[in-house]
């Protein structure tokens, strides 16, 4: 599965929008704030990213909330399970599958 990270600053409203769109389409994200992380804008810097909020998702960069764009790339959704309400990450379209909590080890109905 493809990892989703989003740049962002803790100023920008868009930031904001795009992380509750992620939230609300149950992906999971790992955030970093150019302007607390310099790890964050030397990636922006190698990759030539001039704006915010912006998505690297697998090998692929979204600048700003294309949100059709986005739901195209990303290759998961977060599932809570029923029994102990742990969020597991699980491939959309790899038709059915069987998965298990990592923290209970219950098999999700997916």
């Amino acid at each position: 599965m493809k990892d989703v990270t989003v740049i962002t600053t803790n100023t920008c409203p868009y930031c904001k929008m795009a992380k509750d769109f992620l939230r609300q389409n149950k992906i999971h994200y790992v955030e970093k704030d150019a302007n607390s992380d310099p790890q964050a804008r030397h990636e922006m810097a190698a990759r030539k990213i001039t704006g915010v909020p912006a998505f690297i998702i697998g090998n692929d960069v979204v600048v700003g909330l294309d949100k059709a764009k986005i739901l195209q790339l990303v290759d998961h959704r977060l599932v809570s399970c029923p029994n102990c309400g742990t969020a597991v990450r699980v491939p959309t379209n790899a038709g059915k599958i069987r998965a298990r909590c990592p923290k209970c080890k219950s098999e999700l109905a997916l």
